[in-house]
């Protein structure tokens, strides 16, 4: 049987202080899902779950109950639903992407197969949907469901793409849409619902969701060429040949194509390769240009709360901040 202390609670500053009892609720929840009679789903779900993330999505969910009404029980059933849709997620990324380390910890597939790992993904999604059953709103399932599928969608999509660097930047922005901002966009709007909003003003929380999960996924892409700190390898990306954001402005704006080709293609994936690519986009300013289509989003994001006046905003108004000072 799993123990509550292993799963940790580790919101942002901004906001932990005002939901660190809602939070513990919905830890339990999160650890009732992934108790069960087989040991190994729980050694693969206590080995993700407790590694130490953000909690972001439910973070956002409760924050976004709060502001618009109250902060309910369903509230807590939807805010442990998408963490767990997050965590099924991460789990199939790993085992897509051969990841060998998260947060400074060795993945599930690498400690267990990848099959297992798959399989307890499948699992925790279908927990996720039974904690969305326990609403007795239809609606709440129909948004969860939706991005999930959506989530689905991007990753095939960014599974094509691979090594193309032709993408488009509006097609790049669909991908990391689907991947990564639809759940942010889908905790904030069920969020909102469940704490008593109308339609109306759960979209403006959407939005706001969707834009944050843009700004949070672009500046991600940066920090894979930049930052050592992030619990994963420097350069995961690139030798996964992703194309992402800060490529696609380095190779739109290098008139050496060839380049940009051969390192994608380079089957070594040396460490040399990787720091010629590396060189080459600060040269190309790509991660300065990326950083400012990130604070775009972000302002758009900013602007989604203004009509909500209350302390809670103004602390996820300053959460953007805190991604932004990188």
């Amino acid at each position: 049987m799993l123990q509550e202390s292993q799963i940790a609670l580790d919101p942002l500053p901004h906001l932990k202080n005002n939901f660190q009892n809602d939070l513990h609720k919905v830890d339990k929840l999160i650890l009732e899902s992934v108790s069960t009679g087989e040991p190994l789903i729980e050694k693969i779900a206590t080995t993700l779950i407790s590694a130490g993330g953000k909690r972001l999505r439910p973070l956002l969910c409760l924050a976004s109950s709060h502001i618009t009404g109250i902060i309910t029980q369903n509230s807590h059933y939807l805010a442990a639903a998408v963490e767990l849709i997050h965590a099924a997620t991460l789990l199939h990324d790993d085992v897509i992407d051969e990841s060998i380390l998260r947060r400074d910890k060795q993945t599930a597939n690498t400690l267990w197969g990848n099959k297992p790992s798959i399989l307890v993904g499948d699992f925790l999604f279908a927990r996720a949907f039974e904690l969305m059953v326990k609403t007795e709103n239809i609606r709440f399932l129909d948004i969860l469901a939706n991005a999930s599928s959506k989530i689905s969608e991007g990753e095939i999509t960014q599974l094509r793409c691979i090594k193309s660097l032709g993408l488009s930047i509006e097609d790049y922005l669909k991908v990391i849409e689907y991947k990564t901002a639809t759940l942010f966009a889908a905790s904030c709007q069920t969020g909102a619902l469940s704490g008593g909003a109308n339609e109306d003003v759960a979209y403006q929380l959407y939005e706001f969701g969707r834009n944050f999960g843009l700004m949070y996924q672009i500046l991600d892409d940066v920090l894979d060429y930049t930052d050592e700190s992030r619990g994963k390898k420097v350069g995961d990306d690139f030798r996964e040949r992703k194309v992402t954001l800060p490529i696609l402005l380095a190779y739109q704006s290098d008139t050496n194509k060839l380049f940009w080709h051969q390192c994608f293609n380079d089957k070594t994936v040396s460490n040399a390769t990787f720091e010629n690519v590396q060189k080459r986009l600060y040269e190309l300013d790509a991660f300065d240009q990326s950083f400012v289509i990130a604070k775009q989003y972000a302002q758009k994001a900013k602007e989604s709360l203004q009509k909500f006046d209350s302390p809670i905003s103004e602390k996820m108004n300053a959460l953007i901040e805190s991604f932004l000072d990188v």
